[in-house]
């Protein structure tokens, strides 16, 4: 889970492990909730989230999906140490590995690596699939080509507003796709 980010010596990956903490969460288990300040980042080993906030009409958007050997927690009020703005739930029941803020702090403090691994990790957010430049049809294209598994693990319904787009529209483009 570090080694996309830096070369850590057993050392410091002894100190990563000893400030890393397993946790077993249960299916629609909240990890991050719309409205709490975000003090922990997840590693996911086993399973799969989403994250999602509520519109003035009460309808789930989904903002982010994510899978195992994936990083998941809510950038904006991590580093901001604000409200969250979306919740980060498990779809599955799912094993996750949290790394606290003061955990990340104690790893910055003993060494510089971990501090380009925080700036690496806060920096680098995914892109999103929903790009105001690409069309409906480039947008669920780009999926099947770069995260395949997003459409073997989510409903459709998810994905449609993952993509800011009416399930229909999604099932109009599916129809579609040639494979």
């Amino acid at each position: 889970m570090l080694e996309q980010f830096a070369h850590f010596s057993d050392v410091e990956i002894q100190f990563f492990n000893k400030n890393i903490c397993k946790k077993y969460v249960d299916k629609s288990e909240i990890l991050s909730k719309e409205g709490e300040v975000s003090k922990s980042i997840f590693f996911i080993v086993k399973g799969s989230f989403y994250q999602s906030y509520h519109n003035a009409r009460e309808e789930e958007i989904i903002t982010d999906l994510h899978l195992e050997n994936e990083w998941a927690f809510n950038l904006e009020s991590l580093v901001s140490q604000k409200p969250a703005k979306a919740t980060l739930k498990a779809f599955e029941r799912s094993e996750v590995m949290e790394l606290t803020l003061d955990s990340l702090h104690t790893l910055i403090n003993i060494s510089n690596k971990f501090l380009q691994f925080n700036k690496l990790l806060i920096s680098n957010p995914k892109l999103r699939f929903y790009d105001e430049n690409m069309n409906p049809a480039e947008q669920y294209n780009y999926i099947l080509k770069t995260r395949p598994q997003l459409i073997q693990t989510f409903p459709l319904s998810m994905i449609a507003s993952y993509l800011k787009m009416r399930p229909e529209t999604l099932s109009r483009i599916r129809a579609n796709v040639s494979f």
